[in-house]
C-alpha cells in the first residue's frame, strides 16, 4: 500500500515537471520573439539617437530575462534526470538575475542602501559559489 501512495507520488511529480517545462518553454519562447520583436522595433524602426542607451540596456535586459528562463529550463530538465536541484546551476541563476538588476538600475535616482543591498547579495552568492566549487573540486580530487 506505502509502495504504490510512493509511486503515484513520484508520477505526479514528474507529470508536475512536464507541465512546468512545457509552460516554461513557451514562456522561453515568446520572451525570445518579444526580444527580437523589441530588436527591430528600437534599432531599425524606431532608432532615436537621444534614446539610443537606455533602448539598448532596456534590450540586454531582456536577453538576461531569456536566460534566466533558459537556466530555469536546465534545472528542470536535470531535477527530472537526477532527481536532485544542482545548487550550482540554482547560484549561477542568482548570479544572472543580480547582473540583469545591476545593468537595470537607474543610477541617478537610486539610493545608495540599495547598492550595498545588490553588492552583499552578490559577495553572498559569489562565495556560497567558490565554496560549492571548491567541495566539489576537492571530493573529485579525493576520489581520484
Amino acid at each position: 500500500m506505502i509502495q504504490t501512495k510512493l509511486l503515484s507520488f513520484e508520477a505526479y511529480k514528474i507529470i508536475v515537471i512536464i507541465v512546468l517545462m512545457v509552460m516554461l518553454g513557451f514562456v522561453v519562447l515568446i520572451s525570445i520573439a518579444h526580444v527580437a520583436w523589441s530588436l527591430v522595433d528600437k534599432v531599425f524602426l524606431n532608432f532615436n539617437e537621444l534614446d539610443f542607451q537606455r533602448s539598448i540596456i532596456d534590450l540586454f535586459g531582456l536577453f538576461f530575462l531569456v536566460l534566466v528562463g533558459v537556466e530555469l529550463l536546465d534545472t528542470l530538465k536535470m531535477y527530472t534526470k537526477e532527481h536532485v536541484v544542482h545548487v550550482e546551476v540554482v547560484l549561477l541563476v542568482a548570479l544572472i538575475v543580480a547582473a540583469r538588476k545591476i545593468i537595470l538600475i537607474d543610477y541617478a535616482t537610486t539610493p545608495s542602501d540599495i547598492f550595498f543591498g545588490i553588492a552583499s547579495i552578490i559577495i553572498a552568492i559569489g562565495i556560497s559559489y567558490y565554496l560549492i566549487k571548491k567541495s566539489s573540486y576537492s571530493t573529485k580530487t579525493k576520489e581520484n
